[in-house]
């Protein structure tokens, strides 16, 4: 999809003399028609110089969408920070693949309450948001607000709905990034009024266990993923519902240095996570309840251990999606897949 734009026309005024006359026409995008199941990849991008060669990150076979962080909150009076790129956009439609750009608030809870306070604040971020998407002609926003509090869940939801009234005419899809939740009706917004205010909501089904646990554990074991569904299948229809999947694992360390313990995790994209255990032996046994791999060695006084994600926990994802009938799928992040899970992905959804 394009957004509205200028189009210029051009007529011969005589046989052999040729002037230009620039006529300005408005026009809506082609509206946006749904694959059977979307395959969409968030990319990474941290700095402008990320936007070069996508092709050398990015597997675009079978891919219908890619997502680039390039819009971040900056401040409290709303003001946006943009990473976006017409090249990469050029590439993208170039290779048949959609750009839905991500807006994200950097999961700063006392910036987002300020900026989304208030009707004027809420309208300024969407006229950033809605220009923006018309200059880089993008064919989705796709909302990445995390951390909000209680006190900011209604004007979330106000804004959501504000700019999904503003790209709904241009044919902007509009996709709402909403981590894995149990307990749906006592969260900070009302899924209901999220649901119908947007085209897709993206269950991001990853970091059950993270640092912050307190505890080491799997990154998304396929019990709780079937939890998180069908507790938002409750108050979401499937064909909008988008399963969020991760492309990488948290590897976590374990340390006793006397009487001192201490945890620590750091994310390790699939490849490199498969290179670690593959290059330090130790334990390694297939958990049907987590449907991963668990591994684990020892160095020293330390014990390094893993939930892997692999083909085979991939693929229980797949199923779900399928079983469930959910839209698609989307993976944090590109570059951090083994190449052979394409082959799979795109066996489940040819």
């Amino acid at each position: 999809m394009t957004p509205m734009n200028k189009k210029f026309l051009f007529f011969t005024i005589s046989l052999f003399t040729v002037s230009l006359l620039t006529i300005s026409v408005s026009f809506a995008s082609p509206a946006y028609v749904r694959p059977e199941k979307i395959i969409m990849v968030w990319d990474y991008i941290s700095g402008r110089n990320d936007n070069q060669k996508p092709d050398q990150r990015i597997h675009t076979d079978g891919l219908d969408v890619v997502s680039p962080t390039w819009f971040s909150l900056k401040n409290r009076a709303g003001d946006i920070t943009s990473m976006a790129d017409s090249g990469y956009v050029l590439w993208a439609h170039g290779s048949g693949i959609k750009v839905w750009a991500v807006f994200e608030n950097r999961s700063d809870t006392a910036m987002t309450q300020s900026a989304l306070s208030g009707s004027a604040r809420q309208k300024k971020i969407t006229a950033q948001i809605v220009s923006y998407a018309r200059q880089y002609r993008l064919d989705g926003i796709n909302i990445d607000f995390e951390s909000i509090n209680r006190e900011t869940g209604k004007n979330f939801e106000s804004f959501i709905a504000g700019l999904y009234a503003q790209l709904k005419p241009l044919n902007i899809t509009l996709s709402i990034d909403l981590p894995l939740s149990l307990d749906l009706k006592n969260e900070v917004y009302d899924i209901n009024q999220i649901a119908k205010n947007c085209d897709y909501i993206v269950m991001m089904a990853y970091d059950q266990h993270y640092l912050d646990s307190g505890h080491a554990g799997p990154v998304a074991e396929i019990g709780w993923v079937k939890q998180g569904i069908e507790e938002i299948l409750k108050y979401v229809n499937p064909d909008k519902v988008i399963l969020g999947i991760p492309f990488y694992t948290r590897i976590w360390t374990e340390s006793m240095e006397g009487a001192n313990y201490s945890l620590t995790s750091a994310m390790e994209g699939m490849e490199a996570t498969r290179e670690l255990f593959r290059q330090n032996t130790g334990i390694r046994e297939r958990s049907a309840e987590t449907g991963q791999v668990y591994a684990e060695y020892k160095s020293g006084q330390k014990r390094i251990m893993a939930w892997l994600e692999d083909e085979h926990s991939l693929s229980l994802k797949l199923d779900a999606v399928n079983d469930y009938e959910l839209a698609g799928m989307s993976a944090w992040r590109a570059g951090w897949e083994w190449q052979g899970i394409w082959d799979l992905i795109n066996a489940y959804f040819e």
